[in-house]
């Protein structure tokens, strides 16, 4: 854990990273909201480097799928049919699509397969979890992001080709899509799914966040995930604020989401985005936020910043 800053399981805080940025930095003054459990640590202290004070609780975490026939199901399929390509979206859906292939009697027919395609691995915790398998990648994007597999996969595809592409908890119509587009046939792998934390105090903790965000109490929020802008209203509506949260996140709140997709599940429930990371990685979106800080005071009824 980074000196300083300071992640208490159950609590919602506000983050102190290194000692208090000067005042002359775009997010001075200014609190996010970041509605996070994974990268917690990491967000706040990009938030921090930029001046602002981040106020975090979980809204996520990866649970099991309630039902595994479909992910036996599509294993399966991989199994027969051979995928010519396999996309690897993160680290802990590709442990947990072996662990549950071995459980099943069907893990040394899985990298078998796997072995013979094409591997594409999303980041560094996919590459690694498919080395612990013996597997190597065929390429890996430098964004670590699903646009830029789209980009670069769709024009090498035909009628021949299936995919298999292990999902991150929550579908992904856009770069399903675009494969299917270009002709492929596209095996979807869901090993787990998002939940909101089951833990009281987490929970809690997630509640005084949606409080705060209502209440108008925080300038900003950065949004990671569509499901994170459907647990947001899940738990408004069970605290009786969801027209509070919309209508502050609609004429108060800043809102910058990292990217099209999570952009999509804010307007889903009702709110604008005010802005979309391009390209869509936690850096650039919390660096962008930043040199929209006049647009966030705006929103927030601020005055200017500093000189």
């Amino acid at each position: 854990m980074n000196a300083g800053v300071k992640v208490r399981r159950g609590q919602l805080a506000i983050l102190h990273g290194m000692p208090s940025s000067p005042e002359s930095l775009p997010l001075a003054g200014l609190t996010v909201a970041v509605p996070a459990s994974r990268r917690a640590e990491e967000t706040a202290a990009l938030v921090r480097r930029w001046g602002g004070e981040p106020l975090v609780a979980p809204l996520l975490q990866e649970v099991p799928v309630p039902d595994e026939g479909p992910l036996r199901q599509a294993t399966e399929a991989v199994i027969d049919i051979g995928p010519t390509w396999s996309v690897h979206l993160t680290g802990t859906g590709t442990r947990r699509w072996f662990e549950r292939a071995s459980d099943w009697g069907l893990g040394t027919a899985l990298t078998d397969r796997l072995r013979a395609a094409q591997l594409i691995p999303r980041g560094p915790k996919a590459t690694a979890a498919l080395a612990q398998a013996g597997l190597e990648p065929a390429w890996v994007p430098t964004s670590e992001t699903s646009a830029e597999i789209s980009a670069w996969l769709a024009p090498q595809l035909s009628a021949a080709d299936t995919v298999a592409v292990q999902l991150f908890g929550e579908p992904i119509p856009g770069l399903v899509g675009e494969l299917s587009d270009a002709g492929a046939a596209v095996i979807e792998v869901a090993p787990y799914e998002w939940a909101l934390p089951p833990d009281p105090a987490d929970r809690a903790a997630a509640e005084a966040l949606v409080t705060a965000i209502a209440g108008c109490s925080v300038a900003a929020i950065v949004v990671t995930s569509a499901v994170q802008a459907a647990h947001l209203f899940e738990v408004a509506r069970g605290l009786g604020c969801e027209r509070a949260l919309r209508a502050a996140l609609t004429s108060s709140v800043f809102t910058a989401a990292v990217g099209e997709v999570t952009g999509h599940g804010l307007e889903r429930e009702g709110v604008p985005v005010d802005l979309v990371a391009s390209p869509h990685r936690m850096g650039t979106l919390v660096r962008s936020l930043a040199e929209a800080a006049d647009r966030v005071r705006a929103k927030a009824g601020h005055g200017p910043s500093g000189p």
